[in-house]
């Protein structure tokens, strides 16, 4: 299966509107806001709410659960309500797996040919592509000719783009996203330092820090987060970065210059102490900004959701500034973003096409996509995917901060959407855990890499 990703994802129309004025509505369906306490799933277990068998079954997997994230609450007590406004028609089996344990609870689903019938995911030909090629499925123009609420024109159709396969969309986007470095200023204050705007002005800064025990960039990597959004920063400031490297699923052509010189940056960064000490520890999840929110260490790359692991104290003095520019940049920090859809919603054949519960499935569906859910996400720190206006006054305004940061710059998309297989994904996540952590140097991730892509089928 091939397809050809293309070099900029625009979504500057998507986060202006986002800033526009008040939220328009699609659909009139409701969550709810009762003050029923949120009962969640551990990985892996189903949550019932209807035992009658009367009913039709929905079994639907996530991983936006658990109240320590303002997204996640808000998320599921939306799902929560409306499972309870609607259990006598409807019997939702909700399944959650905390954050990447999600994409490993989809993988055990599909191979046991037993997937949900709706389910949150990733999108890339890596993810999506064995369930394309089974038509396991559904794509977004069948699904938008039966739903009475749900258009693709509700989405820019830049947002569908690492979701394409043959020509379709299998997934619909919910959660985009975009990054972006920050700093501590407090830090470089009490050091008598400045921002570093250049590489060797960093260096300068991590002698500093380390000789006062502040770790100088918060980045680990643990499946790869979020360390590869560190390699794609350095990356796409590369000669050839961009545009060597938006054509992988098809060339499977990795080991070229710029992905060579940007894992030699990372490695040297490494060895210069300018990570944290234990980067699979200080990996995604949790713990990404665990050092930076303690004020341990003076800087990191941020996406929105990250401010919510972020004391207060310490966002008072954080600022937003490009992350240095490296010697033989050929495209300057302040010229791009980088981000992508982060996550989507995906729809089976099966359950689809079973006319015990299609239409059960659709209103489903239809609520989980509609402008009630995307415009409550948008005040939480997310970018929703959807075209939808927001109310500026109840933004948050860190996430106010970051819409208007990186608004009007084109965006790519990070190396982890453009991998062709599964298994050359999980070697770039794998390769750079062991390169952040030192058990590999950048010429063995890259040689490992590419021999990934060399045996993809």
């Amino acid at each position: 299966m091939k397809k050809k990703t293309i070099c900029a994802l625009v979504t500057a129309s998507l986060l202006i509107a986002a800033l526009g004025g008040c939220t328009s509505a699609d659909s009139s369906q409701s969550g709810g806001e009762n003050g029923d306490e949120i009962k969640t799933a551990e990985t892996a277990e189903n949550t019932k709410t209807t035992s009658d068998v009367s009913v039709p079954t929905i079994r639907f997997a996530y991983n936006w659960t658990g109240t320590a994230d303002p997204k996640n609450a808000t998320y599921e007590k939306m799902i929560m309500d409306y499972v309870e406004e609607h259990k006598d028609s409807v019997n939702i089996v909700l399944e959650t797996a905390s954050g990447m344990d999600l994409q490993d609870k989809i993988k055990v689903d599909l191979a046991a040919g037993d997937l949900p019938d709706v389910f949150m995911y990733w999108g890339g030909e890596s993810n999506l592509g064995s369930m394309v090629e089974n038509g396991l499925l559904v794509d977004v123009d069948a699904y938008c000719a039966e739903s009475k609420n749900i258009a693709r024109e509700q989405w820019d159709e830049s947002t569908f783009l690492n979701s394409t396969l043959d020509g379709k969309e299998f997934m619909f986007p919910v959660e985009s996203f975009k990054w972006f470095c920050i700093y501590n200023q407090a830090l470089f204050d009490e050091y008598g330092l400045k921002i570093p705007a250049t590489y060797d002005e960093l260096k300068e800064c991590n002698e500093v820090f380390q000789a006062n025990g502040i770790t100088t960039i918060d980045v680990g990597s643990k499946g790869g987060d979020y360390g590869h959004i560190l390699y794609n920063e350095v990356l796409y400031q590369l000669d050839g970065g961009i545009e060597d490297t938006r054509d992988l699923t098809i060339d499977r052509e990795f080991a070229v210059q710029a992905t060579s010189d940007a894992a030699m940056y990372i490695t040297q960064m490494r060895d210069l102490g300018m990570y944290p000490d234990d980067t699979i520890a200080n990996g995604g999840g949790e713990n990404a900004a665990l050092l930076y929110t303690q004020s341990k260490a003076a800087m990191m790359m941020c996406a929105p959701w990250l401010f919510a692991s972020i004391s207060a104290d310490v966002l008072d003095t954080t600022v937003i500034a490009p992350f240095p520019e490296m010697p033989d940049a050929a495209v300057s920090p302040t010229e791009f973003n980088m981000g992508a859809i982060s996550e989507g919603l995906c729809i089976t054949t099966e359950a689809f096409q079973d006319p015990a519960k299609k239409s059960a499935v659709i209103d489903f569906v239809d609520f989980l996509l509609s402008d009630e859910i995307f415009s409550a996400l948008g005040k939480t720190a997310t970018m929703p995917a959807k075209n939808i206006t927001l109310d500026a006054s109840e933004l948050d305004p860190w996430m106010a901060k970051a819409i208007e940061y990186t608004n009007d710059l084109p965006t790519y998309q990070p190396l982890w959407f453009l991998m062709p297989t599964t298994d050359t994904a999980t070697t770039y996540s794998d390769g750079l855990d062991e390169m952040f952590a030192g058990a590999i140097d950048d010429k063995e991730f890259i040689r490992k890499v590419q021999e990934a892509f060399d045996n993809a089928e």
